[in-house]
């Protein structure tokens, strides 16, 4: 998946998550400082991203920082 498709599919599944139609989220917003993500849609949205990548999530590579914006998430699913 390139990288504005994975900010778009992201953007959209965040949005249905938090179940805010109209969130406004820049691929620098951060996710975890804003307290946009709490406990549980932080674990949705690591799901999220396996999925995307196709493989686990390493717990060595799941850290809050890793997820902390979806330019950050990106570099996650490259991972794989």
């Amino acid at each position: 998946m390139d990288e504005e498709t994975f900010y778009e599919e992201s953007r959209k599944y965040l949005r249905e998550i938090l179940g805010e139609a109209d969130l406004e989220l820049a691929s620098d917003t951060e996710l975890l400082d804003s307290g946009l993500l709490d406990s549980l849609s932080t674990l949705e949205f690591f799901f999220f991203i396996e999925e995307v990548r196709g493989a686990p999530i390493d717990p060595e590579e799941a850290s809050p920082e890793s997820i902390s914006t979806l330019r950050n998430a990106y570099k996650l699913v490259q991972s794989a």
